[in-house]
């Protein structure tokens, strides 16, 4: 076996066919976009390498066929006020080989025990946490969403013997769109307008900096309490917004304000990933067309999630049936007769409690896994449940 850095174009094309290796007899499976794993790796595309440095590795068997690969991390911001250094290793894939994922999980951690990390946390990105976050421990009959991770099984062995433990479970609900209590929930919304100065406004893209701004308010206050909370910038939130246009949606986005204060948003988008499954991660002159017209010729859609909060401050105001009383609208009943609502942590209580009133089911759960090389730091993880 022969274990490469990954740092130019030769072995970013190996690094990719490690997939096609390992999920051809995998029909369901859908190729990430190769273009969209690079920018991860990219100073000039992701904001964690203001503070943080990575390696990328891929590994070649005995007759130089790409067998497997992984990515090791660390972000220098997130590790501010810690009390212990912690890292990251992610995007790993491998054949249903012990030797090989020895191999990628020996040079991953070597990486990071030379930066003096303490604690690595796998499979993760490099970057936001709403995407490609977590192992696939559920869920692996239904093709992967849009910068979902997808797994094969024999990978929790891989992660268990290797001595990563179980520390955060990520739940992804789905449900039929017409089964959702829309109309108790309008209810709410239509008495909560007679009562109290609200207003819900949709994603607007010719004046997104107000947009942003409020977003990037209301998940600040939201998610400021979780652990490893980093705050997102109004530029962050114009920068995903301008990268989601192509296929954003505005009539599933939008944030909802109480007394003129931004008090919740909801954003959803068509998942785009059953468009891409002809292109085999690769956009370009040949398969752009074939995309577009998949995308532009489907009827109907699955919505997904990419995030949910309402502010501390207006938890009890009845915020949440105004988002869902603007998404409750017939043509997008009709256009998304499916709803996979954003991934949530099984300790955010709040959220789930929500979820729970709108006829939804588990649909896939992820686990993020935790190896501590301090012995003496207490294994503490995050509440699970069984599903």
């Amino acid at each position: 076996m022969k274990l490469l850095e990954v740092n130019n174009r030769r072995t970013w094309r190996l690094f990719h066919q490690v997939l096609k290796t390992v999920y051809r007899h995998m029909p369901q499976y859908i190729f990430p976009l190769e273009k969209e794993i690079e920018n991860v790796f990219d100073p000039k595309s992701n904001k964690a390498f203001e503070k943080g440095e990575a390696k990328c590795f891929v590994l070649l068997n005995d007759r130089s066929k790409p067998v497997g690969r992984i990515a090791a991390f660390i972000d220098h911001a997130r590790n501010e006020g810690q009390l212990h250094k912690a890292g990251g290793i992610g995007y790993f894939e491998c054949i249903n080989d012990e030797d090989c994922a020895d191999a990628l999980f020996k040079a991953s951690e070597d990486y990071l025990k030379s930066k003096g990390v303490e604690i690595i946390d796998g499979p993760i990105n490099f970057g936001e946490r709403d995407k490609f976050w977590g192992l696939l421990v559920k869920g692996q009959e239904f093709p992967p969403l849009y910068q979902e991770n997808y797994h094969p099984h024999y990978y929790e062995k891989f992660f268990l013997e290797h001595n990563y433990k179980p520390f955060e479970q990520i739940l992804t609900y789905k449900g039929a769109t017409k089964e959702i209590p829309f109309e108790r929930l309008a209810g709410v919304a239509k008495r909560l307008k007679e009562r109290q100065p609200v207003d819900v406004k949709p994603l607007d893209f010719g004046n997104l900096e107000p947009f942003a701004h409020d977003f990037s308010e209301v998940y600040n206050a939201s998610f400021r309490a979780f652990a490893h909370f980093k705050p997102i910038s109004p530029a962050q939130v114009m920068k995903m917004m301008e990268q989601a246009k192509p296929i954003a949606d505005p009539k599933i986005a939008c944030i909802a304000y109480f007394e003129g204060h931004p008090a919740g948003f909801m954003a959803l988008y068509p998942d785009v990933n059953p468009y891409l499954k002809h292109a085999k991660g690769k956009l370009n002159l040949w398969t752009i067309p074939i995309f577009l017209w998949k995308k532009n010729r489907a009827k109907t859609r699955i919505a997904k999630g990419m995030g949910f909060g309402i502010h501390p401050d207006y938890q009890s105001k009845g915020i949440f049936a105004l988002l869902m009383d603007y998404l409750s609208t017939e043509r997008n009943v009709h256009v998304y007769p499916y709803m996979c609502l954003a991934g949530i942590r099984t300790h955010n209580h709040e959220i789930r409690s929500l979820y729970a009133k709108l006829n939804v089911e588990i649909d896939r759960v992820h686990v993020a896994y935790r190896k501590y090389l301090n012995p003496a730091i207490p294994y503490e993880p995050f509440e699970f449940i069984k599903v």
